[in-house]
């Protein structure tokens, strides 16, 4: 195989590691979401016995973990994108340079992802900059989140008012009310 068809074919498997890995991002996000979606309506529901604190630590605690999983592809993906960066200079500079047969270095698929798995701290390449965001709007709704919408006890304590109140509230359907002639024919008066 000509070296251009490798660079080609090693440019291929790249992307494809690529696409794989930010399908993987994808769906740590997505499960991300769904717990953190889990944990705030078990606890509004009652379904845990969780304090105000320890559910806040709790959803934090896990936006953390999300976040090193995730950077853990992210590294694999902006190593890869290294190399595949500097296979495409190399065939631009083939094209434009003479006929210098060693002008490919590869393919160094396997050396790439092995560089991405031996990082620790991603580095501050595009995928990294964008997925930061993503964790930053994620703390941000939960701390808004936990601390706009009242402690559970007087949640819960408000709506055993409402309901041992008799009176109707916002979620009780009418219809389901004991029939008051009384009422019907104050409703028609008025109308």
């Amino acid at each position: 195989m000509e070296p251009i068809e490798q660079a080609h074919h090693e440019l291929d498997r790249l992307q494809g590691i690529i696409d794989r890995h930010e399908g993987h991002m994808f769906a740590l996000r997505g499960w991300l979401l769904a717990i953190i979606g889990g944990l705030l309506a078990a606890y509004y529901t009652e379904n845990i016995d969780l304090g105000a604190t320890l559910l806040r630590a709790a959803l934090l605690l896990v936006v953390v973990l999300f976040l090193i999983l995730e950077s853990r592809h992210v590294n694999l993906v902006e190593a890869v994108v290294e190399r595949a960066t500097r296979v495409e200079e190399a065939i631009r500079q083939r094209d434009t340079a003479s006929t210098d047969q060693n002008w490919y270095d590869g393919p160094r698929v396997g050396e790439a992802c092995l560089a991405g798995a031996k990082r620790i701290l991603p580095k501050s390449g595009m995928t990294f900059f964008l997925n930061q965001w993503f964790y930053v709007a994620v703390v941000l709704v939960i701390v808004v989140t936990t601390v706009a919408l009242p402690p559970k006890h007087i949640a819960a304590s408000k709506h055993a008012a409402e309901k041992s109140s008799g009176l109707p509230d916002e979620r009780t359907d009418v219809r389901s009310l004991p029939y008051c002639p009384a009422q019907v024919a104050a409703d028609d008066v008025r109308t």
